[in-house]
């Protein structure tokens, strides 16, 4: 189905398109040369792995174009904010995206003191769509960048970070990280469901290991 020409396939229709960018990110992150102890800041991360992504394409199936921190305008023109992937159809409704915010977990600070990092996880990523700024439709990405690779630590302390915030994260089933309903059988990808102002939001949840866990 061609999105050209339809600018409202994409807010529509996103949930056709998201098992092929869920599976884009998993796959694609395999074969990324991950980054060494010198060079492991978000951003940079960010940045490598979204010409990944844009190079491992199928044109034929990929039908959308994925770039690094674009900036989201509201209809005043106010800047809300610069999401740190985006990825967006093929027709001239620059309103229409899928946002995904990235965030460390489990990290190591020069001291080497361990913090997962799942606090600022939620607050500084989550919320972003709880709030509504990144909102463009009903879906959201969360990805998370697993320091030492312990992708099933991470994702208990995501859990108990959620469990700390239900009312504010607008959750009204069990606060913890659920069963993909898009990828069921992929471990690394959850999803969490939010009563926002606009209505009901999905954000999927992608854990990446940057390391081995052994």
């Amino acid at each position: 189905m061609a999105i050209e020409g339809n600018p409202g396939f994409w807010r529509t229709h996103v949930k056709e398109q998201m098992p092929i960018i869920l599976a884009l990110i998993v796959e694609s992150w395999k074969t990324f040369a991950l980054p060494t102890e010198s060079a492991i800041d978000e951003d940079s991360i960010n940045r490598k792995f979204c010409r990944h992504l844009r190079n491992h394409k199928d044109r034929s199936i990929h039908l959308f174009k994925i770039w690094s921190q674009a900036e989201c305008l509201s209809p005043e023109g106010i800047l809300i904010g610069k999401p740190d992937l985006v990825f967006s159809p093929f027709n001239n409704d620059e309103d229409q995206y899928l946002a995904c915010e990235c965030k460390l977990l489990n990290k190591r600070d020069k001291r080497g003191k361990w913090s997962s990092l799942a606090g600022e996880y939620i607050e500084e990523g989550v919320m972003r769509y709880v709030s509504g700024h990144y909102s463009g439709g009903e879906n959201g990405g969360m990805l998370g960048y697993v320091m030492d690779g312990d992708t099933v630590k991470a994702i208990a302390s995501v859990n108990a970070a959620l469990e700390k915030r239900k009312e504010k994260l607008c959750i009204n089933h069990k606060p913890e990280l659920r069963k993909s309903s898009i990828r069921p059988n992929c471990r690394q990808i959850k999803e969490t469901e939010h009563l926002t102002k606009n209505g009901r939001f999905t954000v999927h949840h992608i854990f990446l290991p940057v390391m081995s866990a052994n």
